[in-house]
């Protein structure tokens, strides 16, 4: 199931962001879960790019310039919606991504 919605939610990522509300500025990544973005944050901190990659697509998405809106801001991590085309979906992210 967590496979069907990453492949989904990737082509959404494929459309254009509408313009309207906040966007993302910057290069940063969301996850589907609290734990992805943990992943993914302590494989940067470590330059280990293989796992990286790993959760790119599946788990972590390249969100830089995709509208938002801030669902539970919070001082570390945030929750955002993130709209692409007709559709969204909730991601965490650090917490500066969202400011």
């Amino acid at each position: 199931m967590l496979k069907f919605i990453s492949v989904g939610f990737a082509v959404l990522l494929l459309v254009s962001p509408v313009a309207g509300a906040d966007t993302i500025k910057g290069a940063y990544v969301g996850c589907l879960t609290k734990e992805s973005l943990d992943e993914f944050i302590g494989a940067a901190v470590n330059k280990d790019q293989r796992q990286m990659q790993s959760l790119l697509n599946r788990q972590c998405f390249s969100i830089e310039g995709r509208e938002y809106s801030v669902v539970k801001a919070g001082f570390v991590k945030s929750q955002i919606r993130v709209y692409a085309g007709d559709g969204s979906v909730l991601l965490w992210v650090p917490a500066e991504a969202a400011r």
